[in-house]
């Protein structure tokens, strides 16, 4: 064998590396092989809502993500995926806004009309507010605030201050982040009491709940304080605020197309759990008890030796180990820290502080569960010693995964608890963060009266799952375009489907082009599959469909009636089969198993009464173009050209006006048969395309129209000028004295002066009365023709 023979078979026998599933984990800050501990089986926690307000898109960007990974790791790679996701239904918030609620609904339930004691109580709510939290969040105070005014007066100095002085205005904000939410609740709080002051002597029911709704921002953190002792079932009335948003919660998941969850643990149904686990991690050594509270010991076991390994804290996130700020927003408003050792250990059991306060029994005393530990628990209850992902935003690294993953590893005494964790990326709105402070934080239900489920599903899938989003007017016009593409090229591969007629000509239609496009295909499929093995990449997933939906519409257009529709059905079918993978599907595929179906704002089923709604503007539209036919058929007056001349033109004008408002585009002479292809597509797009060529059309004709005048008025100032003769344009009265003398033709041969004329100016006049003539010329014959046409 010769060496160039040897070099082709071991060529030959090279076979190309598959891409491996590499998923970026936090845990290493890296995108590391996936392995299951079981084959083809996912043990998968992600963490849940905390219960107790409306969803926001922040919610969205996080659980359409994980919606959108597990689907792919369910539905692509083929993975039995138990997904577990907690609800927290007992925390120091929900506890806050839910009695904070209970009185107030309470209040006005008892009141019948505004009472002194009432309006007392709102003034005092306003001034513990104001000096507690506007004071504190002031640079300074302002000059002219006097100690003689009551708290509503002072509260119009600083507001004033606040809109004159831009510097003071910057500063507060860059000291407070809620400084304009706690001037936005005062100023309604004022105008309430304000209002209120006038009814003393003649309010009704009505006029207590505007009082006590315009003041629950400081009104129900006042009476949270001062009756919170009163509410005797504290247990029941958190848990009635928190059933009703988190059925709320999975009504915004629905809509979003998220899967439910396999299973959703409530924190309320594992205090038991939680009670045994802390005590087990008491008993590891890594956790104490103080005045009724247990906290877990961070220095005992942060590098505590375990067998063969050591312990290791702040394993997400270590450069936040002792960031104050941090973890006192992980232990929450209600928690103290009472024997205490160290400022980094966290509550995993917190004692009751206050009557009023929901409370389990415990071997320490009456108390609740502390945040972190409650996902812990719930985890290993479930899912045994650990996991394959957690999951959750990236704003719970820490503290919050990384005390669960301290308290695990404490308690299951194991040196990795998760094998995966992943974090889905910070959602901004226009660049900036989302926040009612900054007046752009929108609920999820805000959101779908905009755009469609779908919609943000692929906006989010055009950004990568693990950074920020910015969420964004760029972002949603981009998506829009996208979704365009996609259903203009599913309507049109339906519509030549629907109308495909068989080949009679005894030919195969797989030729050069036919196997171009199918090697494109296979190609397509490779590249798609090397996106999602790296770490789940679906801008460039969907950047791939979009490319082959490119070429498979060059084909197309390239060949016409002459496209081997089954190469086109094989590509349109496989598009259909990812685009519904990943969830962007709407309703039941179609019989031919193409295309992702229609997506609606708001989400709103079809039924009866729509699909009536639906027909009638096509039965009208139809049933008039029908009647102007008949018209055209008996009126025996029109000769038959002229009556096939207005035919065509009633068909073109129910092509580009009816049709396009249907939402029916009509392709002329592009059907199997050599008639009109039809596709059923968005009404909106037609309209704005045929707005657009309008537009055009108009400019153009505009443009043509500027023209002409122009002409004309070139023509008319030409004519004008023609009238005078070339043997009079030198003479008075048309040069004003320049000239005394001319020849027999006109020229002139002295100056005003009497000098005789230079020979270069001679011959530059000759020149001109030459153009002259022919501008007489054109004259005179304009003249000859107007008389004529007398």
């Amino acid at each position: 064998m010769s060496v160039s023979t040897a070099s082709k078979a071991s060529t030959s026998t090279l076979t190309e590396q598959e891409p491996v599933l590499r998923v970026y984990n936090s845990l290493t800050r890296s995108k590391d092989v996936f392995k299951t501990r079981k084959p083809r089986h996912i043990d998968w926690y992600n963490c849940g809502p905390t219960v107790y307000d409306s969803s926001h898109m922040g919610h969205a960007r996080n659980y359409l993500t994980q919606d959108i990974i597990r689907r792919i790791l369910r539905d692509y790679f083929g993975y039995n995926v138990n997904f577990v996701m907690n609800i927290t239904d007992i925390d120091d918030k929900i506890i806050l806004r839910a009695r904070e609620k209970y009185l107030l609904d309470e209040t006005k339930s008892k009141h019948t009309s505004i009472t002194p004691a009432l309006l007392n109580d709102t003034k005092t709510a306003f001034s513990r507010f104001f000096s507690g939290k506007l004071i504190k969040s002031l640079p300074s105070l302002p000059a002219s605030l006097s100690d003689s005014q009551d708290d509503l007066d002072k509260f119009l100095v600083i507001l004033e201050q606040d809109k004159s002085d831009p510097i003071f205005a910057e500063a507060a904000r860059q000291k407070e982040e809620k400084y304009t939410l706690y001037l936005a609740s005062l100023l309604k709080a004022r105008g309430a009491i304000k209002k209120a002051e006038g009814l003393l002597n003649g309010s009704g029911q009505t006029d207590v709940v505007e009082l006590v709704d315009g003041t629950s921002d400081v009104l129900g953190p006042y009476y949270g304080e001062t009756l919170g002792h009163t509410i005797s079932d504290p247990i029941a009335v958190s848990r009635q605020l928190a059933l009703y948003w988190e059925d709320q919660f999975f009504q915004d998941m629905s809509k979003l197309n998220i899967l439910p969850p396999n299973t959703k643990p409530r924190v309320s149904e594992y205090v038991k759990e939680i009670v045994e686990f802390v005590e087990q991690i008491i008993k590891n050594g890594f956790a104490y008890e103080a005045e009724g509270s247990v906290w877990f010991d961070v220095a005992k076991f942060d590098g505590a030796e375990g067998d063969g390994y050591r312990h290791d804290y702040a394993k997400l996130q270590p450069g936040s180990k002792g960031n104050k700020k941090l973890l006192d927003e992980g232990e929450g408003a209600l928690t103290g820290s009472k024997g205490k050792k160290q400022s980094a250990d966290f509550a995993l059991w917190k004692a009751k502080s206050k009557p009023g306060e929901p409370a389990w029994p415990s071997p320490w005393g009456e108390g609740r569960p502390g945040w972190h530990i409650e996902c812990s628990v719930m985890a290993s209850a479930i899912l045994g010693k650990g996991m394959d992902i957690h999951s959750g935003g990236v704003d719970l690294m820490f503290p919050h995964h990384d005390n669960e993953l301290a308290q695990s590893e404490a308690y299951h005494g194991c040196q990795q608890w998760v094998n995966y964790f992943l974090h889905t990326g910070h959602l901004h709105i226009e660049g900036l963060k989302m926040s009612k402070s900054l007046k752009n934080f929108i609920t999820i239900d805000e959101e779908l009266s905009r755009n469609t489920a779908r919609r943000l599903r692929l906006a989010f899938m055009l950004q990568t799952w693990n950074q920020k989003l910015d969420y964004s007017r760029g972002l949603i016009a981009d998506t829009k375009a996208k979704e365009e593409t996609f259903d203009n090229f599913f309507a049109n591969i339906n519509a030549r489907l629907s109308q495909a007629a068989p080949s009679s000509d005894g030919l195969h239609q797989n030729g050069p082009a036919e196997e171009t496009l199918t090697n494109d295909l296979f190609d397509a499929q490779k590249d798609f599959h090397a996106a999602l093995c790296d770490s789940f990449n679906t801008p460039t997933a969907i950047q791939t469909l979009l490319d082959l939906v490119a070429k498979t519409n060059i084909y197309i257009s390239t060949k016409g009636r002459d496209a081997n529709l089954n190469v086109v059905t094989n590509i349109a079918e496989w598009i259909t089969r990812m685009l519904r993978m990943f969830g962007l599907g709407e309703g039941a595929p179609a019989k031919n198993g193409i295309g992702w179906g229609m997506a609606v704002v708001g989400g709103e089923e079809v039924n009866g009464q729509v699909v009536s709604s639906q027909i009638e503007p096509w039965a009208k539209s139809i049933s008039s173009f029908r009647d102007a036919v008949r018209r055209l058929a008996m009126d025996k007056t029109l000769n038959p050209n002229e009556l096939s001349k207005q035919i065509l033109a009633l068909s073109d004008r129910f092509r580009d006006e009816e049709a396009v408002n249907l939402g029916l585009q009509l392709d002329d002479g592009q059907g199997s048969d050599g008639g009109a292809l039809f596709k059923i597509v968005d009404p909106q797009s037609l309209v704005a395309a045929r707005e657009e060529k309008r537009t055009i059309a108009a400019e153009k004709l505009a443009k043509k129209e500027a023209n002409a005048r122009a002409a004309e008025e070139k023509r008319i100032a030409q004519l004008e000028k023609g009238k005078i003769s070339p043997k009079a344009m030198f003479k008075p009265p048309h040069t004003n004295g320049l000239y005394t003398e001319w020849d027999a033709e006109g020229l002139p041969t002295k100056d005003a002066e009497g000098n005789e004329v230079s020979k270069s100016l001679l011959k530059k006049l000759a020149k001109e009365v030459k153009v002259q003539e022919k501008l007489h010329e054109a004259y005179l014959a304009w003249v000859k023709e107007q008389e004529t046409k007398q």
